[in-house]
């Protein structure tokens, strides 16, 4: 089979994102999401969240360090010639739980100014995050669950996998620029080395010869730049890598039109999902 480049298309109505998108579980890159560009340029964010703890995680989101974000700026970012495994990356999450955490919330807090909602995004309709006031929630002011901000030298990468809950993902990209490989998930049993029950092991190494080459052919392959994003529907594995030094942000929700799978999820055995 021959891969599908992923439909790059300008901000649609919200209506024409469910109904095309979500509702289909298509995968889409978007452009126009609005954000301030210099603000997320290494050397401002320097300024604005340098001095915060960061976690440091590596392919598999196992993580491998805690350093502040001027550390991990100075130690990865600025590498050239060829693209270099095992590179690490900070993902910054939302407090989930009380327990002493580097969380993200005082990282998005400072970072609240220099991006908006994507106006694609559905305000209705949504199970997961539920909104007590009916109109949706907000992923610049809102702690969705899994919202991350994710800053990843040239190299760094997440290997295959799916995100967790059966949820729909969106990445953001605001600086540099990371390519994107996704597989249906119809070929799930194709893919999967070994069945270890969690959303993001198992699966086989699509990279694993070398960082450049897919030695699976996927379904849709593409790029995203600064001012793009990109939707990844619930069930969809996929392997992230940054072929520049990046910055992004990413969350995850779970829409009335995946509520059948989202239902089929909770029914069987969440709780061995960490």
């Amino acid at each position: 089979m021959v891969s599908k480049v992923v439909d790059v298309i300008d901000m649609p109505h919200s209506g024409t994102f469910v109904d095309e998108y979500i509702a289909k579980n298509k995968p889409v890159v978007i452009r126009g999401p609005a954000f301030d560009a210099g603000e997320w340029q290494p050397d401002a964010l320097r300024g604005r969240i340098g001095d915060l703890t960061s976690l440091v995680y590596g392919t598999l989101f196992e993580l491998e360090d805690v350093q502040t974000l001027d550390d991990y700026i100075d130690t990865w970012f600025g590498t050239t010639g060829p693209l270099q495994d095992n590179v690490p990356y900070v993902r910054w999450y939302n407090k989930l739980r009380d327990v002493e955490f580097a969380w993200g919330d005082e990282a998005f807090s400072r970072m609240a100014s220099a991006w908006r909602m994507p106006s694609c995004l559905p305000t209705k309709n949504l199970i997961v995050p539920v909104s007590k006031s009916g109109t949706g929630t907000n992923p610049v002011s809102d702690a969705f669950p899994y919202r991350g901000m994710l800053v990843a030298a040239r190299g760094a990468r997440t290997r295959m996998h799916r995100d967790p809950f059966c949820s729909d993902a969106v990445v953001c990209q605001f600086y540099g620029s990371k390519e994107v490989a996704l597989y249906r998930p119809d070929r799930t049993a194709e893919l999967t080395k070994r069945a270890d029950g969690t959303s993001f092991g198992g699966f086989i190494d699509v990279r694993e010869g070398a960082l450049d080459k897919l030695s699976v052919e996927p379904d849709y392959h593409g790029f995203i730049g600064p001012g793009e994003m990109v939707y990844i529907p619930h069930g969809w594995l996929h392997d992230v890598i940054a072929v520049e030094d990046s910055v992004s942000v990413t969350w995850n929700f779970v829409h009335a039109q995946g509520a059948k799978e989202f239902a089929g999820y909770l029914s069987g055995s969440p709780e061995k999902d960490p």
